[in-house]
């Protein structure tokens, strides 16, 4: 950590995280809340963009950390999954990296999520799904000329609004 003002280093919570690992589904439910106040308070302007990524990017490297952990001791994974999936159903913030997460429990331990258990062999059901919706076979070009489409409506978008300050009708 550069800047052991802004980071604590590990040593400092050394002894914390031994004995963490029991406490890791009551840790993850209070930082997914965090994660939500986090971008709460960034909308309310009470955190800048830049303290509000910083807080974010250590909230989920903490818990890429108690998923690795997970990802060891099948009991945990069970216990993360119901934390995870409860967060995803009351959680104000972005479930999407969650998600990729929760199915990475489940996917390893063949875990039942919402009466569903999930088999590793979906996902290459889901690649075959995947490959026959999309061409996937140049899709760096359909990229960029989408990019391309986007730049250009948003600069279109742009020039149409700076003509509209002129216009009193949209004042």
């Amino acid at each position: 950590m550069k800047n052991e003002n802004e980071n604590p280093s590990w040593s400092e919570h050394a002894e914390e995280t031994e004995t963490a690992a029991e406490d890791i589904p009551a840790i993850l439910r209070t930082l997914l809340i965090a994660d939500d106040v986090v971008k709460l308070k960034t909308l309310k302007g009470d955190f800048t963009n830049e303290k509000a990524s910083k807080l974010s990017h250590a909230i989920a490297v903490t818990i890429d950390g108690m998923v690795l952990t997970a990802l060891k001791d099948k009991g945990l994974a069970e216990d993360m999954v119901s934390v995870i999936t409860e967060y995803m159903r009351n959680g104000a913030g972005n479930p999407l990296p969650y998600h990729h997460l929760l199915h990475l429990l489940a996917y390893t331990y063949r875990l039942e999520i919402d009466e569903v258990t999930h088999e590793p062999s979906e996902l290459f059901e889901s690649y075959a799904w995947v490959k026959s919706e999309m061409d996937l076979d140049n899709v760096e070009e359909q990229r960029a000329e989408l990019e391309e489409e986007v730049d250009d409506a948003t600069e279109q978008f742009k020039i149409v609004r700076e003509e509209g300050k002129d216009n009193q009708m949209f004042a």
